[in-house]
């Protein structure tokens, strides 16, 4: 992660601090989200290295609040008579709410359980694998400008295969009460570019 990713995610870090020290953070009273928590998506992601494949994933609210998500990335690389794929299937769960003092937009604090799985294959049928599991923690901040605009920021903690802090702003335009086009950009020690579509299933 180099020095302007670091320095864009300190300034989340402060901004989000901020912010949530005037939110109202009680749970004993649920405080509605402004955006819907239940939809499917599809990705195309171009990655470091060359990687690049797709991305699926789900999100369901279960109660006020609270949501339950599922994701799987393939991606895929050819270069020096190998053939690599690399996979990442999560399952985790997040709370989210709308800030009392922030209007039209929600804080989400998640966290996930990771399975990654590396595969190469060379000319010589010579294969390998290497597979690791860890976690991943974050908070995501989600604001709507205009109606129907999103832009949002995450700052994550990725513990699969390497240590890694990873910043992630992003924008979403819905074009239709059940369609939007979104893109992402994650900062890291992988960078990864994702482009895509959500469908919002209520």
């Amino acid at each position: 992660m180099n020095n302007k990713s670091i320095g864009a995610a300190g300034i989340l870090l402060v901004s989000l601090s901020s912010t949530a020290s005037a939110a109202d953070f009680s749970f004993s009273r649920v405080i509605p989200s402004w955006f819907s928590y239940s939809y499917a998506e599809i990705e195309y992601v171009d990655m470091d290295d060359g990687f690049n494949g797709l991305s699926a994933g789900v999100s369901f609210d279960i109660k006020p609040n609270w949501n339950i998500m599922g994701q799987y990335l393939l991606a895929s690389n050819s270069k020096y008579n190998l053939d690599l794929d690399y996979r990442v299937v999560s399952v985790g769960g997040g709370y989210h709410y709308q800030l009392k003092n922030f209007e039209k937009s929600d804080l989400m604090f998640h966290a996930s359980l990771l399975q990654g799985k590396t595969e190469w294959a060379a000319e010589s049928r010579i294969r390998g694998d290497e597979s690791d599991s860890g976690i991943r923690l974050g908070a995501r901040l989600r604001f709507e400008p205009q109606p129907d605009l999103e832009v949002n920021a995450d700052i994550s903690y990725n513990s699969l295969f390497d240590n890694d802090l990873t910043f992630s702003p992003g924008v979403l335009y819905r074009f239709h009460p059940h369609f939007a086009v979104k893109g992402s950009f994650e900062f890291g020690d992988l960078d990864m570019l994702s482009i895509g579509i959500r469908y919002y299933i209520q």
